[in-house]
C-alpha cells in the first residue's frame, strides 16, 4: 500500500487513493518550535495508516514541500515500522514542462499542483491558487508551468496587523459576506481587508490572464481554500472554479504512477 505525504510548513497532509473505493485523507498540524515529533502526533498518524486493513508494509511517497525535515519523520516511523519503505519526490521526477528563469528553484508543491491539474484538465489554460502558509497564483498553459505570483498567506497577513500598531488586534479568519464592507469597527475592517483584499488580488491575476486566454479554469487548493471559495465565486464565474483540497497529494500519486508504468 502507498501513502502520499505532503509535508508543508504548517500541516502534514496524508492520502490513500483507492481505485475501487473511497479515497482517504487526513490533515495533521505539524509541531512548532522544537523539531522533534511528539508521540501524540506519530500515534495519530500511524493509527490512521495502520488499521487492520493496512497492516502490511507501507510505502511512504513523500513530497517535502515546506521547511519541516522529512528525514525526522522517516526516522521516527522506522522506529515503529522498520519494514516500511520511503520514496521522496524531487523536481526532476515531475514530468512537467517548466518555463521560468530558474526551474530548479520552483517549489515542489507548486509543480505538483500544476502536474495534477494538467493530468486532470489536460490542455486547458489554468490559474492554480494554493492558499496555504503563502498563497501562490500560478499560470499553466499548453501543459507548461509558466510561473506566477506569491502572496502572503492569510494567517501570516493577519499577524502583521499588531506589528503595525498596538491598536490593531490579531483577528481570527471568519467567513464574511459581501455586505461586510465597509467594516464598522476595527476588527471587522481588518477581516474585510484580509478577505476581500486577497480575493481582489486573485481576481486581478485571473483577469490579466483571461485577457490573453479564453475559457480559463481557476483551480483552488490549500488549507485556506475553503475560506476563499465563497468570495471567489462572487467575482469569478463559479463554473470556472475547481476546488481540490488535496491537489498536491494527487500530484504525488500521479507523479509516481508515471514513473512506475
Amino acid at each position: 500500500m502507498n501513502i502520499e505525504i505532503d509535508i508543508g510548513n504548517t500541516n502534514l497532509k496524508c492520502g490513500i487513493f483507492c481505485p475501487k473505493g473511497r479515497d482517504e485523507h487526513k490533515t495533521l498540524r505539524l509541531p512548532t518550535g522544537r523539531l522533534r515529533l511528539g508521540k501524540n502526533f506519530l500515534r495519530e498518524l500511524l493509527h490512521w495508516t495502520t488499521m487492520d486493513v493496512h497492516s502490511t508494509p507501507i510505502t511512504w511517497r513523500i513530497a517535502p514541500t515546506g521547511s519541516f525535515p522529512w528525514q525526522e519523520l522517516k526516522a521516527e516511523i522506522l522506529k515503529i515500522r522498520p519494514h516500511d519503505k520511503f520514496k521522496i519526490v524531487a523536481r526532476k521526477n515531475i514530468p512537467l514542462k517548466i518555463d521560468v528563469d530558474s526551474p530548479q528553484k520552483v517549489g515542489i508543491d507548486r509543480l505538483l499542483a500544476a502536474f495534477a491539474s494538467v493530468k486532470t484538465y489536460g490542455n486547458a489554460p489554468m490559474l492554480i491558487v494554493d492558499a496555504g502558509s503563502a498563497i501562490t497564483v500560478d499560470v499553466v498553459q499548453n501543459q507548461t508551468f509558466c510561473g506566477g505570483a506569491i502572496l502572503p498567506g492569510l494567517t501570516a497577513l493577519s499577524e502583521t496587523y499588531p506589528k503595525i500598531s498596538e491598536k490593531l488586534p490579531l483577528v481570527p479568519l471568519l467567513p464574511i459576506s459581501e455586505s461586510s464592507y465597509p467594516g464598522k469597527n476595527t476588527k471587522d475592517a481588518i477581516q474585510c481587508g484580509l478577505h476581500w483584499g486577497t480575493i481582489g488580488a486573485i481576481r486581478q491575476f485571473y483577469e490579466m490572464f483571461s485577457s490573453q486566454k479564453k475559457d480559463i479554469r481557476l483551480v483552488l487548493t490549500g488549507g485556506d481554500a475553503d475560506y476563499l471559495l465563497p468570495g471567489l465565486a462572487h467575482v469569478i464565474p463559479s463554473q470556472r472554479i475547481e476546488y481540490n483540497e488535496f491537489l498536491v497529494l494527487e500530484g504525488i500519486r500521479q507523479c509516481f504512477n508515471e514513473h512506475e508504468k
